[in-house]
This record gives C-alpha cells, structure tokens and sequence, in this order.
C-alpha cells in the first residue's frame, strides 16, 4: 500500500491483463489506477475525463463498453487514471464535477511511478468536449464521441437525428424541431427546468419524456452550467496534440463538431489535430454486436508513439 499526501491506494478488483491495478480515495474521490507490470521508474499516464451518466468507471466484471475496453488495452504500457462522480451524482452539478476532477488530476501528478511530463487525457462522451477544462496543459488529448458546439446547438441536432431514427416525417420533424427550438432555449438559455417550461407553455408536453427538473439522470443546473461554456475557448487555449475520434455509426453526437475542433485547431497550429471518422462503430466506440475494433487500439498505440 502507497500512501502518498491524501491518496492512498490499495489494490483494485478488476482484472486488467499486462497492468497492477490499484483502487483509493482522494478526498472522498473513488479513483481507480493502473501500472503496466514489472515496469519500474516513471511512465506516461492516461487521465480519463468520463460520460455524463453516473455510471461508475470501475468495472471489475470487465468492461461494459468500448470506451473502457480501449483504456484496458492501453494499460499494459501505459500508466492509467480515473475517477467516479462525487455522490450523490444524481444531484451534482457541472460545476462541482470538474472540481473533483481537477482535484484527481492533481492528486495522480503525486503518484511516484507517474511521468508529470507526459500525461495524456482521454475524454470520453460529454468528457471528449469538457477535456480541456480539466487541464489546459496535457502533452495530448484523446478524444472520442465528444461535442465542441454549444450544448443547446447539440441537442437540436441530437433531437433531430433521433426523430428521424424513430421514423418521424421530415415535415413532422421540422414542425417539432421548431417546438424543440424554443424549448431548448427556455430550459438551456432561460434556466428554466424542464417542469417550469411545461407548465409555462402545454404545448411542449409530447416533447418531453424526462424528470421535470432532471434529464438523463442529471440535473437542470448540470445542463445550464454545460450550455454556459465556451468550449472553442477552451480548446484555443490548448498547445499539444489531438486526436479526435467519431464512429459512424454514433447518432449521439455530431461527426460536425469534432470536424470543427479539429480545423480549429489545425488553422491554429497545423497538423496537431487529427480527426477520425471510425467505420463501424458506435458512440460507445462499439461495432454491432457490442464488440470493440483492435485496429483502434492500434491506432491510438500509433499515435501516442510517434508523441512520446
């Protein structure tokens, strides 16, 4: 057992081939960490900034998804490091959920077997867009199935793309997407939960099938708080490589805004994005079937190499 400032780590429960895993808590942060075996001295390090969801980034049954697949794939050479939401999830706010990675960020850099010089984040979902927020001054960013616009920008177009997934019309669709128009807009722009919306205005009632004051599990305030930021200054303020990854298959988010990322920070700095358009997968990095493509993991492998 290391003890190291205020993280202390034990070992972990999940079975990770070619890396010793380690569990601990960081002021009461749940983080969940690997060394590549029988390496000694400081490695590279891959920092996770997660899902939306609640979900827990520890899965001793092994993984429950692409994203977690291709973090246990990179752990035989690479130094791994992530953290769950603060409880109770269900009621934290954005605000409070980038403090406590901020702080696992900080308490990882501690770790003796951490190289502080090359430490990498990989963003996943909701943490593809946020990535830079947490640190500015990575030696890389990995992101995969992400968003860059404004999030009242990506739910219109999510909203969109699940309609027409759920065979409405497009003249039914571009009726509803209106309605949508001014609701988001309420609710993201107007701070408004979705209940005060509804109340305010029936006539958006068949568009909402959530909690009155949550969606997706989280609260109003985390998704007022996510439409507040400016991720395009986020991302301008980022000086190292990128990689940007979205599969073909993923209708959750937009191919769009990573494409966007990407020119942006190519017209800024050429060549230090690149933007992938994976064939076949999904938004959870998954081909049909639930099952992962190794060419990825090759890839990022290729990548991180031609960095180091």
């Amino acid at each position: 057992m290391w003890a190291l400032l205020a993280l202390t780590l034990v070992p972990g429960r999940e079975k990770i081939p070619g890396a010793d895993v380690f569990a601990g808590t960081v002021q009461g942060l749940h983080v969940f960490v690997t060394r590549p075996s029988g390496v000694t001295g400081r490695v590279p390090v891959l920092f996770e900034v997660a899902w939306l969801s609640c979900d827990s980034v520890e899965q001793p049954k092994g993984p429950e998804d692409g994203f977690t697949q291709l973090i246990w794939d990179l752990a035989a050479r690479y130094a791994t490091f992530r953290v769950d939401k603060p409880e109770p999830c269900g009621d934290l706010d954005f605000d409070k959920e980038l403090a406590a990675y901020r702080t696992a960020f900080a308490a990882m850099q501690q770790l003796d077997f951490v190289d502080p010089a090359r430490v990498y984040i990989v963003g996943f979902s909701n943490g593809g867009g946020i990535a830079p927020l947490v640190s500015a001054k990575a030696a890389g960013y990995l992101v995969f199935s992400g968003w860059y616009k404004t999030w009242f920008e990506h739910m219109l177009e999510h909203e969109r793309r699940r309609m027409h997934r759920a065979g409405v019309s497009e003249a039914d669709l571009s009726e509803r997407m209106k309605l949508y128009a001014t609701f988001y807009d309420l609710y993201l722009n107007g701070r408004q939960t979705p209940g005060a919306v509804l109340q305010a205005h029936p006539e958006f009632k068949p568009l909402w099938t959530d909690q009155p004051a949550r969606q997706y599990g989280r609260p109003a305030a985390f998704y007022w708080q996510l439409q507040s930021l400016n991720l395009a200054r986020a991302w301008s303020a980022v000086d190292a490589p990128v990689l940007l990854g979205h599969g073909s298959e993923d209708w959750i988010m937009s191919a769009d805004d990573f494409a966007l990322l990407a020119q942006a920070l190519n017209a800024r700095k050429p060549g230090s994005a690149e933007f992938i358009e994976w064939p076949g997968l999904d938004h959870g990095l998954y081909r049909a079937g639930n099952k992962t493509d190794p060419a990825l993991t090759e890839k990022v492998l290729s990548w991180l190499r031609a960095r180091q």
